[in-house]
């Protein structure tokens, strides 16, 4: 009688108490809704007024645009004109300013303008405090906010609970890093060439035995991948569970990558810049590329042959996934264009069979690997008629080494088109870094230049957010503010700028940007062709051409 009395009083806590909890997590939800797409609790736009009197609505008003994800708000412009976006993540926002209660020595502290002293002299905020700053405009020491800050229609509903959210938000730090180790993944597929996969491992280890740009060692996981790209998830998702990591930096594929894509969105795990021949089509916020790979270059070159007004057929040839997938959106793009197309696959026990019928009039598009250019090449010495092309991202030009009889005539499509002093300057700093850590330079230098960038930049992007910390109290680490952070050490000022980005000093792509709702680092590039009588030199055979992308 006892036990039964006593099962029912705890079913009774039970149920009493799941609702409050329930309600916190409801009223949590509410605020990230305010926070990132601007829709209060009942489902009406969120309203603001810029100081000017501008007034914003929905996701044009969400507190995300300019905060950022991560909470940790972002810095727009330079010097004394900078704007100061401040974090408003609960660690920071709900504390007091590193200096609240010190002396604050602007000779020492870089405090270009009034708005940076006050927010890093200013009490804690409270939800009270909030509710002046976010309706009325004025901060806890009753100073007025600069634009562009926004004053917000709130009711007290919603501004419990984007409260309840800002109180969540950064609070704990990310699995992965809350060891003695930030523990990241390097995911390999099954189609990467063994020797490639090597040159990646070797680099990013190499960055990983020295990296502490936290205070803390990096320790990288390898995650090889087996079987067919539908067991993909599951093996990402087993391995998680047995060591959860806090980022998936580098990694090599081909042309299948979507089930990582999919690993990272589901987990929220930072995927920082892996080395593909082609990335997934869908949409995602974790997962930061280099570029769309070869249907980039497909894109380029039906905007370059699109433009020449050729009339001829363009016939192409694909060796593998990758190829095809290219081959793919260049006979789309063309289509749109009024081109036709022919697209074969190479079969390397016939390299000459799929050349027949190929005309002086006619354009032809090699989506073939080097092993494969070399191959047809030296079955047909004598060159192919006509236009020729060929992928630099399947095909680096410098490790092809074509007979003359067809560098004269060949052009290829690259995404690696900067041939200013930043390009040289990177591609130099390389060497003498895999120089120093005794590791050869390999016949395709994108492969190291993609895992020395992508290692690099996260180290940069830790070792920023800890130097934050003499500006302001130490926060919890996160994937956003990593993420965050990355994106504003790879913008860069407009093309043409004669000023040397130390940052983007260690990347293949000489014009490269992120940003919120954009993940995907380079959108152009060009035709080059080989430099006469060189087979490692190259000049421009078109202007930069940045075709407007679709996934």
């Amino acid at each position: 009688m006892a036990d039964a009395l006593r099962t029912v009083l705890l079913l009774a806590i039970f149920v009493t108490a799941a609702p409050a909890g329930a309600d916190s997590v409801a009223l949590v939800d509410a605020g990230r809704q305010i926070y990132e797409q601007g829709i209060l609790p009942d489902g009406s736009d969120l309203v603001a007024t810029r100081p000017e009197g501008l007034i914003l609505q929905g996701q044009f008003a969400a507190c995300v645009r300019c905060h950022r994800a991560s909470g940790m708000g972002s810095i727009e412009g330079v010097a004394d004109k900078a704007i100061l976006v401040p974090p408003v993540a609960g660690p920071a926002l709900f504390a007091p300013a590193l200096f609240a209660d010190s002396f604050l020595d602007e000779e020492h502290h870089y405090v270009p303008h009034p708005t940076w002293r006050r927010a890093m002299k200013r009490p804690a905020y409270n939800r009270h405090s909030l509710g002046v700053a976010l309706r009325e405009g004025r901060n806890t020491m009753g100073e007025a906010f600069e634009a562009p800050m926004l004053h917000y229609d709130l009711d007290e509903e919603s501004l419990s609970a984007l409260t309840a959210y800002l109180e969540t938000l950064g609070a704990k730090t990310d699995p992965g890093a809350d060891g003695d180790a930030i523990v990241v993944g390097l995911v390999i597929t099954p189609d990467a060439d063994p020797a490639d996969t090597q040159v990646v491992l070797d680099v990013v280890h190499a960055w990983t035995r020295f990296a502490r740009g936290y205070g803390k060692p990096v320790q990288l996981a390898e995650w090889p991948l087996t079987g067919t790209p539908d067991t993909w998830l599951a093996q990402l998702q087993d391995a998680y569970r047995k060591q959860p990591v806090f980022a998936l930096l580098s990694g090599i594929g081909k042309a299948e990558w979507d089930p990582v894509h999919q690993f990272c969105e589901q987990n929220r795990v930072a995927c920082i810049l892996p080395s593909l021949e082609a990335i997934p089509a869908a949409k995602g916020h974790f997962s930061i590329y280099f570029s769309p790979g070869v249907e980039l270059e497909a894109a380029v070159l039906a905007r370059f042959l699109d433009a020449a007004a050729t009339g001829s057929k363009v016939v192409q040839l694909f060796g593998d996934a990758s190829g095809r997938k290219a081959a793919a959106r260049l006979a789309d793009q063309l289509e749109d264009a009024g081109i036709a197309t022919d697209t074969r696959k190479f079969r390397p026990t016939a390299p000459t069979l799929s050349l027949a019928e190929i005309s002086d009039a006619d354009v032809t598009m090699l989506w073939l690997d080097v092993d494969e250019l070399r191959q047809l090449a030296f079955s047909v010495e004598a060159g192919l008629p006509g236009e020729v092309y060929f992928s630099a991202t399947l095909a680096d030009p410098s490790a092809v080494q074509l007979p003359a009889s067809w560098r004269s005539n060949i052009r290829f499509v690259t995404l690696d088109d900067d041939v200013s002093v930043q390009t040289e300057v990177a591609r130099l700093r390389l060497e003498r870094w895999l120089d120093e850590q005794g590791l050869a330079v390999h016949d395709n230098p994108r492969l190291q230049a993609d895992a020395y960038a992508a290692s690099y930049l996260f180290n940069a992007a830790l070792s920023r957010i800890r130097r934050q910390e003499i500006r302001r109290p130490a926060v919890p680490l996160t994937r956003e503010h990593v993420l965050d952070t990355i994106e504003t050490l790879v913008s860069r000022s407009a093309d043409g700028t004669t000023l040397l980005n130390q940052d983007l000093q260690v990347a293949h792509y000489g014009r490269m940007s992120l940003g919120p709702t954009q993940r995907i680092a380079t959108r152009g590039g060009s035709v080059m062709k080989f430099a006469p009588g060189s087979s490692t030199r190259f000049v421009p055979f078109s202007e930069r051409i940045t075709p407007r992308w679709r996934p």
